[in-house]
């Protein structure tokens, strides 16, 4: 056989195998997406504070038809961010999420601050802005964020957003239990796909009113 064809056929048996492994690496990736189903611990937490925001959206007259969550307690290497559909009751779709690397975050532990310049994720309930958008990643890419509670009151003066990152989007094709953490795609927004995003985007814009988002760090609760 000559030095071509044993050329040509390592090349041929090398992207057979690079297909197959990303092939496995899709199916494990749509598996993790499918959303928590009820009677799971995640669900039950997620429908907990779901309701929790139904009850301040109606009495401040945002939107609810839906919302968004995101669990920090769930691994980032595991989808955590949540959009909760009332009228179906359920969450009807799941994504991943990254966390801020400031004050001694890991990969593994998050930790969280509500103040200026600290690179944390922040704990507690926003209003997503229906028309105001981040600078650098365009009406596109993102939305900025209000808090609601102490816990995330500096939400605007830090300029935090719910946005997309390639960055997110070229982790997952290698699944891993932790996410690692990168300041330049995440210091303390909800940064998550860009699929997700887009499927976010589509409700923030659907919806006549503004959304709300609460994200959280379950302990057992």
């Amino acid at each position: 056989m000559s030095y071509k064809k044993i050329l040509t056929r390592l090349v041929l048996g090398l992207l057979l195998v690079s297909a197959l492994v990303l092939g496995v690496l899709w199916m494990v990736n749509y598996y993790k997406r499918i959303p928590p189903q009820s009677g799971t611990s995640v669900y039950s937490l997620a429908k907990k504070r779901a309701y929790a925001l139904k009850e301040y959206a109606i009495k401040h007259k945002y939107d609810t038809d839906h919302c968004f969550l995101v669990d920090y307690s769930i691994p980032s290497g595991q989808p955590r961010f949540f959009i909760w559909n009332f009228a179906t009751d359920k969450i009807e779709y799941s994504d991943y999420c990254l966390h801020g690397p400031g004050k001694g975050s890991t990969a593994k532990v998050p930790v969280f601050s509500n103040e200026k310049g600290s690179n944390c994720s922040s704990l507690g309930r926003f209003v997503v802005k229906k028309n105001l958008y981040g600078n650098s990643l365009g009406e596109k890419r993102s939305r900025l964020i209000s808090g609601l509670d102490k816990t995330n009151s500096n939400a605007r003066a830090r300029g935090l957003m719910i946005h997309d990152s390639y960055y997110l989007d070229k982790c997952l094709l290698v699944p891993s239990a932790h996410l690692p953490l990168n300041g330049g795609a995440c210091s303390g927004c909800v940064t998550i796909t860009t699929a997700g995003f887009r499927k976010a985007k589509s409700i923030i814009e659907e919806s006549p009113k503004e959304i709300l988002l609460y994200t959280y760090f379950s302990s057992g609760e």
